[in-house]
């Protein structure tokens, strides 16, 4: 069997290896689970050698609290170039992602978390392409050991008004200003993006915008201007290199509801409703800046 359509679940316990699959080329979606009873064992998966295409591949999506981690190795995905849907690593105890050398691009979904022995993202270096025209969600959170993801560096996450990005709770990671991250934020006029509670120089969207506009590569399209705190409560700032010519803010309809020209850095929008706001700034040189910002209560 060449091609499997449907879900193919594999929910292992007392298994070390897993094997049998060599002749897939194609899959519709593999989930690969740990068990309930604290007992798994599966520690190298080399049934996928010759599969190029899957729509989606999650590792430990549903995973059960105080298991241990025992999977160390993706090497059997060797052949594996495209998934289309989404990429869900959980879990995963190997320190580095060596399997997946050959894949090209992830489509929507990109998630890595929960790996404590992950030192580096190596594995990925002919990555090229993540998320889709419509939706995108880009994720690595809570990894202990994860100090390095260069090897990210040539891929491009795709920026639209769906786009969910994450860097968080890596607290050894201090370098975050790859090209992937800079290119994105340089196309993210929205700044839909979190980048926080890394180890320092990874602390924060600011410090890593900043380290973008200093760094060789050339990021002229990186926003001039930060809004913070966003989300907000009460009073938002603004903080840019040129002074302001005016702000305008407009609810999610597209009504306008809000406009200044006096040059002022702070909006109080505590008497506002929830929601999400756009804000269409314009500086001195004349330049327009879009970002927009949420109001939580």
């Amino acid at each position: 069997m060449k091609v499997f359509q449907g879900k193919l679940i594999i929910f292992h316990s007392n298994v070390k290896e897993l094997d049998g699959f060599s002749s897939l080329v194609k899959i519709s979606d593999l989930s690969i689970l740990n068990s309930e009873a604290k007992q798994d064992s599966l520690i190298q998966i080399l049934a996928f050698k010759r599969l190029k295409y899957a729509e989606s591949i999650s590792f430990n999506k549903a995973y059960v609290v105080g298991n241990n981690f025992y999977l160390q190795s993706l090497v059997g995905f060797d052949s594996l170039e495209i998934i289309e849907e989404y990429l869900f690593l959980n879990r995963f105890a190997g320190p580095k992602l060596n399997g997946l050398r050959s894949l090209k691009k992830v489509g929507r979904s990109f998630n890595l978390q929960n790996c404590p022995n992950l030192l580096t993202l190596e594995g990925l270096e002919n990555l090229r392409e993540i998320g889709s025209q419509w939706e995108t969600s880009f994720l690595i959170t809570d990894n202990n050991s994860l100090h390095d993801i260069s090897d990210l560096a040539g891929a491009k996450v795709r920026a639209n008004v769906y786009t969910l990005f994450g860097i968080l709770r890596n607290p050894s990671l201090e370098i975050c200003h790859i090209h992937m991250v800079c290119d994105f934020i340089a196309q993210n006029k929205f700044e839909s993006f979190n980048i926080h509670t890394n180890a320092p120089g990874c602390q924060s969207k600011d410090e890593v915008k900043t380290a973008c506009l200093t760094s060789s590569d050339d990021y002229t399209d990186l926003p001039a201007i930060s809004i913070f705190p966003n989300p907000v409560t009460d009073v938002v700032r603004l903080v840019s290199s040129l002074p302001l010519r005016s702000v305008t803010l407009y609810d999610i309809s597209g009504k306008k509801i809000y406009h200044d020209t006096t040059g002022s850095a702070q909006i109080d929008m505590s008497t506002w409703d929830r929601g999400w706001y756009f804000m269409e700034i314009q500086l001195s040189d004349g330049t327009f800046h879009k970002l927009k910002v949420v109001k939580l209560y």
